[in-house]
């Protein structure tokens, strides 16, 4: 794995976006330059040529990212592969003749390019990605494209691993071998020093040398209970070079998510993450005022239009204001356009949105969907009681109802709430208490490593939940 700002990034995947873009770019580069017969045009052309080709391959793969091309479980469903490909394919054609047009107009004309774009690029983009992807497909079934690990412990710690070993949606690694090194069996007793570990495990198997056997390069540490680690033994690991890692630490990395059920306020503590300061404050707060700014503009037209629909359709306002729960606990109003009937909580509790939900109207279903209801939000940004990436901002009657059930679902509150988040792009909608486990353990990931860069992934990855429809009800 890669750590960019805090956030974990397969190296595979992105060894798989440079070459896919640097076989692009030359593809591209190649077929443009056979297109122009006259070589003192050529000649002339050529930085404009290779400026534009990698430019056409960048925009591709901001494109392909926004999609989920290059994440970790990309490569699992070849359905759902090209259905991406030809939905990013779809977004950039367009915009690239238009820049082409507008902006090179000398190359588009010598070059022939309008032919290019309109029938060759499609064809050699679509070539590109299969042939990369099937020899990327074959390499990634084979052994040594995956980490080895080793494995310490055999609780429901190391049972989970081997799950997303087998299970896992990139299986970027495999388990080389597992070693129990025992519970200790006089509790009392203080093994906190090295000598005293070292002492105790003297006559314990040379598990060292088994590691060492195996190829292994990392140690997981999954053991139930510390007070039998065997603390010379992993020093002698780690001294060797074989890196040495917790198991929360591992699940972090491997999945972008964190594991609730074997969370310790100790490793949120002593752990890395957190990073807060006024500069990196400032410059979120820049990034949420130019992104809303932005997108309440050119959104505006598609506002209007759906605030006539709703009100034609039925009888109230257009702008729904509820409560929510932001930074620090302290409640606010989100707005948001109406989706539903006036009268869709008449019996005075709230509800959770449910699949078809007879509530919602049909205007209210469409913009749901395509999360123009969540526009209005933007305003929100604005004022400052929003950010535009962040959890979910919930009602304080579910918020209380969560908080005395999971446990750290108040620690979701550290920041501010935004109008999408990572929990939204790697999970559908929720709507019960185990969806709102399995978000917040993607909320407490977002709230511990946090950055502008997590910020503009998140950000590309909700053009896909947009287009795909992904979570909606």
């Amino acid at each position: 794995m890669f750590r960019v700002f805090g956030h974990f990034i397969p190296i595979k995947m992105l060894t798989l976006l440079i070459l896919e873009m640097a076989v692009l770019g030359a593809t591209v580069y190649y077929l443009l330059s056979t297109g122009i017969h006259s070589p003192r045009l050529l000649t002339d052309l050529r930085g404009q040529l290779g400026r534009f080709s990698f430019l056409f391959a960048g925009v591709v793969g901001i494109a392909m990212i926004s999609m989920g091309l290059y994440s970790r479980s990309a490569m699992s469903d070849y359905r759902t592969l090209a259905i991406k490909v030809l939905i990013a394919l779809a977004l950039v054609v367009p915009a690239n003749m238009a820049g082409t047009a507008l902006f090179h107009r000398e190359l588009y004309e010598s070059a022939n390019a309008s032919t290019y774009w309109w029938i060759k690029a499609p064809v050699v983009w679509l070539l590109v990605i299969f042939l990369t992807r099937v020899l990327f497909g074959l390499a990634n079934q084979r052994e040594f494209m995956k980490r080895r690990i080793f494995v310490l412990g055999a609780g429901t710690r190391a049972a989970a691993i081997r799950q997303m070993a087998f299970h896992g949606s990139n299986q970027s690694f495999v388990v080389a071998g597992a070693f129990d090194p025992g519970v200790v069996k006089d509790r009392s007793e203080t093994r906190d020093s090295y000598k005293s570990v070292a002492a105790a495990s003297a006559g314990a198997p040379d598990w060292v040398e088994i590691v060492r056997r195996s190829h292994a390069s990392e140690i997981v540490v999954a053991l139930e209970d510390r007070r039998g680690l065997p603390v010379s033994q992993l020093l002698r690991c780690k001294t060797d070079g074989i890196h040495v890692i917790d198991y929360q630490t591992f699940c972090e990395r491997e999945t972008c998510r964190l594991d609730l059920d074997e969370l310790k306020p100790s490793w949120l503590i002593f752990g890395s993450g957190f990073a807060r300061g006024f500069f990196t404050d400032l410059l979120k707060r820049g990034f949420d005022i130019t992104v809303s700014s932005a997108l309440l503009l050119i959104t505006l037209p598609f506002t209007i239009l759906t605030a006539i629909l709703v009100k034609l359709e039925s009888r109230g306002p257009v702008l729904y204001r509820q409560e929510r729960v932001g930074l620090h606990g302290k409640t606010f109003m989100v707005l948001k356009v109406r989706s539903m009937r006036q009268d869709a909580e008449t019996a005075g509790s709230p509800q959770w949105a449910r699949l078809r939900d007879p509530r919602v109207t049909r205007v209210g279903a469409f913009i749901r969907k395509t999360r123009i209801d969540e526009l209005p939000q933007l305003i929100n940004v604005l004022r400052g009681d929003m950010s535009f990436v962040g959890p979910r901002p919930e009602r304080p009657f579910f918020v209380d109802q969560l908080s005395e059930t999971i446990p750290f679902y108040s620690e979701r509150h550290c920041v501010k709430p935004g109008i999408t988040g990572w929990a939204q792009v790697n999970y559908p909608y929720g709507a019960s208490l185990e969806d709102a486990r399995q978000k917040l353990s993607y909320d407490l990931y977002y709230v511990k490593n946090h950055s502008l860069f997590l910020d503009f992934i998140i950000l590309l990855s909700t053009v896909r939940v947009i287009l795909m429809q992904q979570g909606a009800r």
